[in-house]
């Protein structure tokens, strides 16, 4: 009467050996990733190098279901090599979670946020995930051109150069430098928290004092309902007086490529009116790859100096997964 039981065990035992994300990972990939999966001996025969799985920087900026949709679709559905297969047939959708869970062990390095973090970028709020990424933004008549520059595990540099285009005269409204940095982060939480410090010097362009700016930029994808990113920040003129207090708060969800985003913004000044604006924006995903993408939305003012309503839009790629041409 044992008997069944217990080869009933033994049968569970040696299938969960043998769906183990790294013996699946040896029989199904390692021909093209190599075992430690960094990559095929040189002389392999393959037209386009797999990437090397082991880097922490490669394997950890994307969410997991990219991971997973990759191995279940194949690489040409979402514009990589056709030479990677696509793994619906073969493995079971368990299976396929369990190589992906294995792939993403081979860094071996802690402390990189995970890229379920890297939530939507929006309008007015600092994503506080680290990123490589060139965005072109314009807000009314003034346009920025963002360098970002992901440094190490959690670092960031950033160089902006502003133009306003309020006239024929004089365009070239000045610069900005700025390092982010991830002080805490947590896949199990959905949460991180990053802090930051931009520097606008004076007598460049139309700035005419310079400006530091300490911030802080945080999300969390905790809420069943979306997605909540915020940014608060001050800023003084020099480095003694303090001009203005600002926040922002930003709730979003995405749905296929388009991702809806509703935002409110503010400014709390020394002196002057408070301002408040509430930004509605739709983020839209343009390459299959997802490294291309654009926004575009329209900045209505609630309080504050009497203006009119602005439209903002901004158009980015993020360089570390791919050429700008590559993944349509």
């Amino acid at each position: 009467m044992l008997a069944t039981p217990f080869l009933t065990f033994v049968i569970l035992v040696v299938q969960a050996h043998t769906d183990s994300g790294a013996t699946l990972y040896r029989e199904s990939c390692a021909n093209c990733h190599g075992a430690d999966g960094r990559g095929p001996p040189a002389a392999t025969a393959l037209k386009v190098r797999p990437p090397d799985l082991a880097n922490c920087k490669y394997s950890t900026a994307e969410h997991e279901a990219a991971w997973i949709g990759t191995v279940r679709d194949g690489g040409a559905a979402r514009g990589l090599s056709s030479q990677m297969p696509s793994f619906r047939g073969t493995l079971t959708p368990e299976q396929i979670t369990a190589v992906v869970h294995y792939v993403r062990s081979l860094c071996k390095e802690p402390g990189w946020p995970p890229g379920e973090l890297n939530f939507p970028r929006v309008t007015l709020s600092e994503k506080a995930f680290p990123e490589d990424e060139i965005v072109i933004t314009t807000h009314g008549s003034t346009q920025e051109y963002i360098y970002e520059r992901r440094i190490a595990k959690r670092g960031q540099i950033e160089l902006v150069a502003r133009t306003t285009f309020d006239s024929l005269n004089d365009p070239f409204d000045g610069v900005t430098a700025a390092f982010k940095y991830n002080l805490w982060h947590s896949a199990a939480k959905g949460a991180l928290l990053s802090a930051g410090l931009e520097f606008t010097p004076g007598d460049v362009g139309r700035q005419a004092e310079s400006e530091i700016e300490p911030f802080l930029a945080w999300g969390t994808s905790a809420l069943k309902w979306g997605i909540l990113q915020g940014e608060v920040g001050a800023e003084f003129e020099g480095t003694e007086s303090f001009e203005e207090f600002f926040y922002s708060v930003a709730l979003s969800r995405t749905f296929g490529r388009f991702t809806p985003a509703l935002e409110l913004g503010g400014a709390l000044p020394e002196e002057g009116e408070a301002e408040l604006t509430l930004l509605p924006q739709v983020l839209i995903q343009l390459s299959r790859l997802g490294h291309v993408q654009a926004s575009i939305g329209v900045d209505l003012p609630i309080a504050g100096p009497s203006r009119d309503a602005r439209l903002t839009a901004f158009i980015l790629w993020d360089f570390a997964d791919g050429k700008l041409f590559r993944g349509w």
